[in-house]
């Protein structure tokens, strides 16, 4: 797979209406999940019909589809109201990509695990997390290895066309509060060793560099502490995107693991 003429070739295309504008120099990739189970086909479909009004440039599929929808060189309408680094609107200056998927899911008083249309999901698709703008967790759907693969693939030519994008964060980033996608299930860190070509099922990890380093239960200060990781302490990176913080793993002082978030400041 390649870029020629701003579209990935071989790929399906077909026009969106919902763009507009040159997009020149991209410096952001975000990543979104659809909230969805229609598939790349269905996602695609919405996009380029009248009453959606909004878009992305690719959508990715469970199965490892892949459908674009907007040129990478004109804008799409996937970011709305958002801002990074203090600069607003980042349709304007950033390449959007759709991940089929579910993301928060809800647990019925029945056992069964529902997305947010209530459809029946297997369970084996859930995991518990604390995304890291909330306080307590959620249950979300989990991203599949083949679709980690083809979204790999596409965000390896998408950097190499677009040698100004510097950066790959979540619409949580950019839009923090208003927008959970693509979640805390979406393995940004692993991600990233995928795309930098440095394997598909080795987990990040990172050192501790403070003498001591505050675990706390949430992405914040205001967050209580649940115990202390010492120096040299080697750590898991389940979540590290862009910002002061990081989702880890690891052994406390004292001995017994935990999932925690810490300063990212203090991680070699």
């Amino acid at each position: 797979m390649q870029i020629v003429d701003h579209r990935l070739k071989p790929g399906w295309y077909r026009p969106s209406p919902h763009q507009g504008g040159a997009l020149d120099s991209p410096s952001l990739l975000v990543m979104h999940f659809t909230v969805s189970g229609a598939g790349a086909k269905g996602v695609s479909d919405y996009f380029v019909s009248p009453q959606a009004k909004a878009s992305a440039h690719v959508v990715v599929g469970r199965d490892g589809d892949v459908r674009q929808v907007v040129p990478f060189n004109v804008k799409a309408w996937h970011a709305g109201r958002s801002i990074w680094r203090g600069r607003p609107n980042c349709n304007d200056y950033s390449i959007g990509i759709e991940i089929d998927n579910w993301g928060r899911l809800i647990r019925t008083a029945d056992g069964q695990v529902r997305s947010s249309t209530s459809r029946v999901l297997d369970p084996a698709l859930a995991v518990e997390l604390t995304h890291k703008n909330e306080s307590r967790p959620s249950l979300w759907e989990v991203y599949g290895e083949t679709q980690l693969s083809a979204l790999a693939e596409v965000t390896r030519c998408i950097l190499a066309a677009y040698p100004t994008i510097t950066e790959i964060v979540g619409h949580d980033d950019i839009s923090p509060g208003r927008k959970t996608d693509p979640g805390p299930a979406f393995p940004m860190s692993r991600f990233v060793s995928l795309v930098e070509g440095r394997g598909d099922s080795q987990p990040l990890f990172r050192t501790v560099i403070a003498s001591r380093l505050n675990a706390r239960g949430g992405p914040g200060v205001q967050f209580d502490t649940l115990g202390v990781f010492l120096a040299g302490t080697r750590l898991e990176v389940l979540y590290d995107s862009p910002g002061p913080w990081a989702q880890v793993k690891g052994a406390l002082e004292g001995g017994g693991a935990v999932t925690a978030w810490v300063s990212d400041q203090y991680l070699a």
